[in-house]
């Protein structure tokens, strides 16, 4: 929770630093011969439940478990909470972080492809056998093919491991970003590549980078666009590149090897292609050549995805055997039936099978047996940077974490940490002093955060990419209110952390009514005294106008649209807004009428950032905001926290975005905020 600029909110939260990783609980354990409690993200709880409802009939023993995401699995199984649940590596690796001791990978989701192959996939490099090369020192100069940037086989892994040899130059130079270490360390080392991709979030520093080091474009096939689709970008277009783009080293993974160059692989025969694989050799990490023909030598491996128990499960074979053999039953009727939830519950397709895991084992060593941690731990910086997010409550704190844990394990640098303060002005106060780098505000603060010296350098967006939301007066639709100037002597309620829609907009727009006079001082008074039924303070908006006397509440018209979606017994048509021309509308139109509007919130930093402590920032959060809001099965970074709404971030926003493309509506609003903070009498906001 934050402080509001109003004068009638004092809101303090105080609290202490506990373990950032929690304790083993010894929940309820499973009892033999009770239900298999499968783990699985919320938004697949749903499709769960029409899974068992239609296995009735082959005996399966399972109940579902929703959670927030696979991170909120994790703490449920080793908390007993849950049995079991589908993980990628990278979840692996949060559990195995967590407490690797209670955790065991017991079976694994393999492609029909190549179902005895003991990794996913393999990293390789390929050059012509008649390059001359005795010590992988000789790589540099050479010219280089590559997958894109950021990806595991053609970027992540050969950094990685040339680094740790010391191939690569030392990736520490503090005045520049974790990534543009990499491209820089990669462009003094190979003479030419091709290496597509957006190499930064930001629009504005990804145009930098590439006309900085071009010649890591130029074998691409457009190197002016860098980007994809390139013929010479991917799996098989790093061979490509390597056959007939110029190249003389590719990074790729040995299934597209074989597929390139006619070789039968998994259940696929021989084909017929148009370059002869005797030509060719892969180049091991000890810088021997081994033939295409035979056995690869691989720099590192991605494991497949698979499914991670409780140890107590696993460690007793009646209960091993016979979870095995739900799952496999659910998997082949899944795939018989053509049921929609074999993808959203296990994971599976069409082109993929769960296969029993050889042994039993914890994550870790499932990463390790696939020399896969040191590929997910990658820092290239030394020492490691990091962008610290200030939180002013336990809650906060709890998300900030959860989402550090999970950005790390995703390739999200620099990695970020958390500091607890008892407020936001102490917050603020944090990352002027150097304490944080950054911390994320409601724009009704903005004024206050100038103050100190902060400024925005990212802001939220919405659906479409839209800046900024309608404002909107919410009453219940039996409301005999026709216009702002009619609830005069009417119960308001308000959001306590989000004042641009609770109280800026609100007192613009009455001001734009003549509710209440310019004059009239100060703005609390002045609220208190059109609302003479009382003003009331919440987070649960919805929940205020419908439990309590209250005749309207003050909010962002998207927030209420996901609130009703994930409302149980609500409907949008209980609702209706009313507009500042005194005209009420439905609260499910595209263009609702409104009160007015406010921009989503903002990250804020100090206001004499370098260009490299910006470039971090930048990174980390809007890497993150991409990443997660398609994917809030493996964290859910936007929507509801552990029954809480819009913590750290609205619950409605989609991403973040350079702040510069967002000025314009944040300039309309500071007008507005003006407006309402410059009250000449109210000096206590």
């Amino acid at each position: 929770m934050y402080f509001t600029s109003a004068a009638w909110v004092i809101l303090l939260f105080v609290g202490c630093f506990a373990d950032p990783e929690p304790h083993h609980i010894n929940g309820p354990s499973r009892e033999v011969g009770h239900p298999f409690k499968l783990c699985i993200p919320e938004k697949a709880y749903k499709p769960c439940l029409k899974m068992i409802e239609q296995a009735k009939g082959l005996g399966i023993n399972l109940t579902c478990v929703p959670a927030r995401d696979r991170i909120d699995c994790v703490e449920k199984i080793e908390n007993h909470n849950a049995d079991w649940g589908a993980f990628e590596p990278e979840d692996m690796y949060v559990a195995a972080k967590h407490d690797n001791k209670y955790f065991r990978v017991f079976k694994e989701i393999r492609t029909k492809e190549e179902p005895e192959n003991e990794f996913r996939y393999e990293a390789v490099a390929v050059i012509h056998k008649d390059l001359e090369i005795n010590d992988l020192h000789q790589l540099r100069g050479l010219k280089s093919c590559h997958t894109g940037v950021g990806r595991n086989v053609g970027y992540k892994i050969p950094i990685t491991k040339l680094t740790k040899m010391g191939i690569l130059p030392p990736l520490n130079n503090t005045n520049i970003s974790p990534r543009e270490n990499e491209l820089h360390a990669l462009s003094q080392f190979f003479s030419k590549a091709c290496l597509v991709g957006k190499w930064a979030p930001d629009p504005e520093t990804n145009t930098r980078l590439k006309t900085q080091y071009a010649n890591l474009c130029a074998l691409c096939e457009f190197p002016q666009k860098c980007d994809y689709p390139d013929a010479n970008s991917g799996y098989e277009g790093a061979l490509r590149c390597l056959t007939k783009g110029g190249g003389e080293v590719a990074w790729t993974k040995v299934i597209y090897v074989k597929k390139v160059f006619g070789m039968p692989y998994g259940t696929k025969p021989a084909a017929q292609v148009d370059v002869n694989p005797n030509d060719y050799m892969y180049l091991c990490n000890d810088a021997t050549k081994k033939p295409l023909t035979g056995p690869p030598c691989t720099w590192a491996a991605r494991p497949w995805p698979g499914y991670v128990a409780n140890e107590e499960i696993t460690d007793v074979p009646s209960e091993l055997k016979e979870l095995r053999d739900e799952i496999k039953k659910l998997n082949e009727f899944g795939e018989s039936s053509h049921a929609d939830w074999i993808t959203s519950v296990l994971v599976l397709n069409n082109d993929t099978l769960a296969v029993d895991s050889k042994t039993v084992i914890t994550p870790q060593e499932y990463l390790d047996k696939a020399k896969y941690t040191d590929v997910i731990e990658r820092d290239v910086m030394k020492p490691a940077r990091k962008v610290r997010l200030c939180v002013t409550s336990e809650v906060e704190k709890d998300k900030c974490i959860t989402l550090k844990k999970a950005a790390f394990s995703r390739d999200i640098r620099p990695e970020m940490d958390c500091v607890l303060k008892s407020s936001l002005d102490e917050c603020m106060n944090a990352v002027n002093k150097k304490e944080a780098e950054i911390v994320s505000i409601d724009i009704g603060f903005l004024n206050k955060a100038e103050s100190k010296k902060l400024e925005p350098v990212a802001s939220e967006i919405f659906k479409d990419k839209k800046t900024s939301q309608y404002v909107v007066a919410m009453v219940k639709k039996t409301s005999p209110h026709k216009s702002l100037n009619e609830l005069k002597g009417g119960k308001v309620c308000m959001s306590q952390s989000r004042p641009a829609a609770g109280w800026v907009v609100p007192i613009s727009a009455l001001l734009k009514t003549n509710a209440i006079q310019a004059n009239n001082c100060p703005r609390a008074k002045a609220m208190s005294e059109f609302f003479t039924g009382g003003v009331k303070e919440s987070d649960d908006l919805i929940h205020c106008l419908d439990s309590e006397d209250v005749d309207v509440i003050f909010v962002g018209a998207e927030e209420v649209k996901m609130a009703l979606e994930h409302s149980e017994g609500k409907n949008a048509k209980d609702y209706e807004f009313i507009g500042l021309d005194g005209k009420r509308c439905e609260v499910n139109v595209a263009n609702p009428c409104h009160i007015g509007e406010a921009p989503g919130s903002v990250i804020v930093a100090r206001n004499d950032l370098t260009p490299v402590e910006r470039d971090d920032i930048l990174f980390c959060i809007l890497s993150a905001g991409k990443l997660f809001s398609t994917n809030d099965h493996i964290f859910k970074m936007f929507g509801n926290y552990n029954g809480k709404s819009n913590v750290l971030f609205s619950n409605y926003a989609v991403g973040f975005i350079n702040n510069n493309e967002a000025v314009s509506k944040q300039e309309e609003f500071k007008k507005i905020l003006t407006e309402v903070d410059s009250c000449p009498h109210d000096h206590q906001h």
